[in-house]
């Protein structure tokens, strides 16, 4: 496609080019006597022998654009080349009008009306400035194309880490749920039978858009009710859950499961260290639209106890590290345009996730269907 659009502008420029110069010769031939094939005939014919100069010329640039030359063997080539071609065009003109003026009388004095070295005056300057124009507009091209490659390697790169990122979040709290579900199917069938499915969403939501990394809220509030309801077999009444959520910000894109994340270390770090259970309010709103908007997600916990399990842990090692990959994953799909904030605010925790502007342009993908 690159490829396509290179040529196409070099026929663009091509064809403006050289009308330009045809235009030229026709306004100086009608200065000095009206037009007529006799004096029409040599312009004519010395436009055809540029033209095909020029594509010589382009060629041998092609040729030489995959060597090492430097910027002395580049102005050789370029004084060279065009004086060269220019001294060959004027020849060949010259000798071309030869059979004319042999075939028709009408044209005889063609050929003394064209010595040698008449059109080389200013074959060569115009060879140089052709010659000068495509390098430079080659240069800008490969400059392009340089940047496209620069760009697309390091996309790849953002989208490895992405997935590398991504990977990390594989919840190890399945091993619980089925152990939990395997136990709940003895006491109760029915709700065994309800956390299967809640759970068979779950591992749909993350294997059926795999690639993805950006999805709309809507997807990640789905997937925290299930996540909550198996959650629930463990801490049953102990753990509560209610939503405030703007409507406006349903269709808003955020990192794929930034939600379970934030409601993983709420459980971990404050609702399962309260004997008596607690509480967990998430709300999202906007702030500025289209882009302006905050989840926060409140539950009952002491940052410093979180902090000293923490270091005690090493399973609680693996939430440090969650909140540590959300990070990440922020940083790499709106750089400075979101953050995630952790405050104390009397007996509850509160994660707050800002986003103040759009995702990155270069991480920008198809939503996941609704």
């Amino acid at each position: 496609m690159q490829q396509l659009k290179a040529n196409q502008g070099f026929w663009l420029y091509q064809s403006l080019g050289w009308s330009l110069f045809a235009l030229v010769q026709l306004l100086a031939l009608t200065s000095d006597e009206a037009l007529s094939l006799h004096n029409a005939l040599p312009a004519l014919l010395l436009l055809l022998l540029a033209f095909g100069g020029s594509l010589l010329l382009r060629l041998f640039w092609q040729r030489l654009s995959g060597k090492t030359v430097g910027t002395a063997g580049t102005l050789g080539y370029w004084l060279g080349s065009s004086l060269l071609l220019a001294i060959l065009l004027d020849i060949a003109h010259y000798w071309s009008l030869w059979p004319l003026a042999a075939l028709h009388p009408e044209f005889a004095g063609l050929f003394d009306a064209q010595p040698p070295g008449a059109k080389f005056v200013m074959l060569w300057p115009l060879y140089l400035a052709w010659s000068a124009l495509y390098l430079m507009l080659s240069r800008q091209q490969q400059l392009r194309h340089t940047q496209q490659l620069q760009q697309e390697s390091e996309l790849r790169l953002q989208q490895s880490q992405l997935q590398s990122l991504l990977a990390q979040l594989n919840p190890h709290f399945m091993f619980n749920c089925i152990n939990n579900i395997r136990a709940l199917i003895l006491e109760d069938p029915s709700a065994a039978r309800s956390m299967l499915a809640h759970f068979a969403d779950m591992l749909r939501y993350q294997i059926a858009a795999d690639q993805q990394v950006l999805v709309p809220l809507r997807s990640e509030l789905a997937v925290a009710e299930d996540y909550i309801a198996l959650m629930k077999i463990q801490f049953e009444e102990r753990l509560t859950f209610t939503t405030k959520v703007d409507p406006t910000c349903l269709g808003l894109q955020l990192p794929k499961l930034t939600l379970q994340l934030l409601l993983e270390n709420a459980i971990k770090h404050g609702i399962n260290l309260n004997a008596g259970g607690g509480h967990i309010q998430l709300e999202v709103r906007m702030t500025t639209a289209p882009h302006a908007w905050t989840l926060s997600l409140r539950n009952t916990g002491q940052i410093k106890q979180s902090l000293i399990e923490h270091s005690n842990s090493s399973t609680e090692t693996q939430v440090g590290t969650g909140l540590v990959n959300l990070r990440q994953r922020l940083k790499l799909l709106f750089g400075t345009e979101a953050r995630v904030d952790l405050q104390q605010q009397q007996a509850d925790v509160v994660a707050t996730v800002t986003f103040s502007g759009p995702p990155l342009a270069i991480a920008l993908q198809s939503p996941e269907p609704q």
